[in-house]
């Protein structure tokens, strides 16, 4: 596992991402807290909060390594000038990315190093990031991803295990397309052979495309079932369908094709989410997402045209939704 033989002498920096996060990001902290490793250091990358979390944050917990970037880059480019710090300046084998509405347990990074070590044990291969199954907070018992996987359905990815209760003894690591940056470990190597997110998505499948070029290069990316964390999407409201999400990703979607699609991802694309657009927006009238469904429409073309997401498309619709 890199040039580490013993799993106890790896030093892990944990990389939580804060925009006006307030008290999100001080329970994701509280946990991280928690957690039984001999060297951690946790960093608060602040993308330009206006709240005033950075500095209560700080103050609430002393260790705390805080970079200010004084705007709002964005989830790639946010996250990638923490983890350069984490490995270039804080000498990390590992770099963990945790959204703040994150709970981790105390065992997280035991059970993810575990399975590293014995996956390349095993002659399987070089690890290059893992992952936890990410529950949903207010329903502990069911799965919101187990890892995801690169196709042509469902805006070119798909979250695996969605929905499902989670049994972790019936289950193995497994070489997953990619992992979500919800809560993933990625390691030196990786870094450098690989290096960081790509900073034209600014938000949303930029942990896909990280996966595909990971895999492109000979690194597995692994998802624990022995490793738990909790997401603080609400599975009572759909998790994260609001018309940000939709139309930011949708626009992705198309940036991610452009990179990395097939005729079949632009097949899929066109009859998923263009010719069976009118169902998806009859479930969404039904559900009172009708504004989520427009979004993802008008992200799909606006994608076309060659619009990207930027820190304006992300205060927009900041600002509409609740």
């Amino acid at each position: 596992m890199s040039d580490t033989t013993s799993n106890s002498s790896v030093a892990l920096s944990a990389i939580v991402l804060n925009w006006n996060g307030g008290d999100e990001t001080s329970a994701c902290l509280n946990s991280l807290a928690e957690v039984s490793w001999p060297q951690i250091t946790v960093v608060l990358a602040d993308n330009g909060s206006v709240d005033g979390s950075a500095d209560r944050l700080a103050a609430e917990h002393e260790q705390l390594v805080v970079l200010r970037h004084g705007s709002n880059l964005g989830f790639a480019e946010g996250n990638n000038r923490a983890l350069a710090h984490a490995f270039d300046v804080l000498g990390a084998d590992w770099a963990c990315l945790l959204n703040s509405d994150v709970l981790v347990t105390p065992e997280i990074f035991r059970s993810l190093l575990d399975a590293a070590q014995t996956w390349e044990a095993q002659g399987k291969g070089e690890v290059g990031a893992l992952g936890p199954v990410l529950m949903y907070r207010d329903r502990p018992d069911v799965v919101w991803a187990r890892g995801g996987k690169v196709g042509p359905k469902l805006n070119v990815t798909q979250l695996l295990g969605h929905g499902e209760a989670h049994v972790a003894a019936r289950s193995i690591p497994e070489d997953v397309d990619y992992l979500p940056g919800t809560c993933l470990l990625i390691s030196r190597k990786a870094w450098e052979t690989v290096g960081g997110l790509d900073e034209q998505f600014f938000c949303y499948l930029e942990d896909a495309d990280w996966g595909v070029r990971m895999h492109k290069a000979g690194l597995a990316t692994l998802v624990v079932p022995a490793a738990l964390a909790y997401h603080g999407l609400s599975s009572s409201t759909g998790g994260g369908y609001t018309a940000g999400r939709k139309y930011m990703t949708a626009v992705n979607s198309v940036h991610f094709l452009r990179k990395h699609g097939s005729w079949r991802g632009w097949a899929g694309l066109l009859v998923f989410d263009v010719m069976l657009w009118p169902l998806a927006l009859v479930r969404a009238l039904l559900s009172g997402r009708a504004p989520a469904a427009w979004a993802k429409l008008r992200g799909v073309f606006d994608g076309l045209r060659g619009v990207h997401v930027d820190a304006a498309v992300a205060a927009r619709y900041a600002r509409r939704l609740p």
